[in-house]
């Protein structure tokens, strides 16, 4: 029904938008920096393409990993800019704004940051989230049942000895083994600031593997090779979609919050049109087709009631306010601090092993 309900709502926006500005023309080409696959095809869909029939000015992405835009841009300090346009996660969105690659947005330049739930607002300044995505436990319901398991209900559960063999860890090089190390480090009396704990008490894991990214989990988790594993809900649900015996557990300690934001690159030639862009990545429309296509949360918060109509769409994602508030925020600029300390304990006491 909601597929339905989408494709005549961007019909007619198209085909109003066709009536008004038939001669809308431009030479100006915003460059987009984003993740490529589904999602970039999804802000397309909703977004870009909307956007370039409107204005005339075509967008074009330039897709990849996160880290590797952040390269690039620090790289290109002091000369013309690659992208006009980041999508980052959140973690990356902190260091960017500590290497001053990016621009401050003020809210008047875009009008639907005003429809945003507060969480999604940067409170320096700098560009909001454009959706909510946890990290929580991804686990095989057929495995576990066989093996006679109960179901994950902690994150201190994954330590069971059972699992033993079983369990993917994440590494350091990805989001959700960031958020597993946060876990890991609470779970033995520590925080953010103190890696050496979170590594300790992972190195006590027997691991089946150590996934660097989603493709792998997803033939893990396919396979049947790994049982269990810290995962995002986005991924996990794309493979329940498709028939896998798959579940994705909000642990009793919570599940962690995670952002993808959008930002206009510092020098960019093109402010004005980046920040026209921004305002259509947040409209309820194009974030109702990205949460539809790809099942992250949208952060802007009037579809809340909309999302509630269809309840087996919003169960996929943070999708109320009351999800939102839930969710476990990570202090990105002291994990950013010693995450180099993180890195060589890891080696050192996992990968060595």
């Amino acid at each position: 029904m909601i597929q339905r309900i989408l494709g005549v709502a961007l019909a007619a926006v198209l085909l109003t938008v066709g009536m008004n500005t038939a001669n809308a023309q431009s030479n100006v080409t915003l460059r987009v920096a984003c993740y490529g696959g589904s999602f970039t095809a999804s802000q397309k869909k909703y977004a870009a393409d909307l956007y370039t029939a409107r204005t005339g000015v075509k967008v074009e992405f330039i897709d990849g990993n996160p880290s590797d835009h952040l390269a690039k841009l620090v790289a290109s300090r002091g000369r013309e800019a690659p992208f006009d346009l980041v999508y980052l996660d959140d973690n990356v969105q902190i260091a960017a704004i500590q290497a001053g690659v990016l621009e401050k947005i003020r809210p008047d330049d875009v009008p639907n940051m005003k429809l945003l739930y507060d969480q999604a607002k940067n409170k320096d300044g700098y560009g909001p989230a454009m959706i909510f995505f946890s990290v929580a436990i991804a686990y095989n319901v057929k495995k576990f049942e066989e093996a006679g398991l109960p179901a994950p209900q902690s994150w201190a559960d994954l330590w069971n000895p059972k699992l033993a063999g079983h369990i993917g860890v994440p590494t350091l090089d990805n989001t959700m083994g960031h958020a597993f190390l946060v876990a890991a480090e609470y779970l033995n009396g520590g925080n953010e600031s103190t890696p050496e704990k979170g590594i300790a008490k992972i190195a006590t894991l027997k691991a089946q593997s150590y996934p660097q990214s989603s493709s792998v989990v997803e033939a893990l988790m396919t396979s049947g090779d790994v049982w269990v594993i810290p995962w995002m809900n986005g991924r996990t649900w794309g493979l329940i979609d498709k028939g896998q015996p798959l579940k994705f557990v909000i642990p009793t300690d919570g599940a962690f919050a995670g952002y993808t934001t959008i930002d206009v690159v510092k020098g960019t030639p093109h402010e004005k049109e980046a920040l026209a862009y921004i305002n259509y990545v947040l409209d309820p429309l194009a974030q109702l087709g990205q949460a539809n296509e790809v099942p992250y949360g949208p952060t802007n918060k009037v579809l809340a009631p909309v999302l509630a109509a269809y309840p087996k769409l919003a169960q996929k994602f943070p999708s109320s306010p009351e999800d939102i508030a839930k969710l476990r925020t990570i202090d990105w600029v002291t994990f950013n601090k010693v995450y180099p300390q993180a890195v060589s304990l890891w080696n050192r006491e996992v990968v060595s092993k």
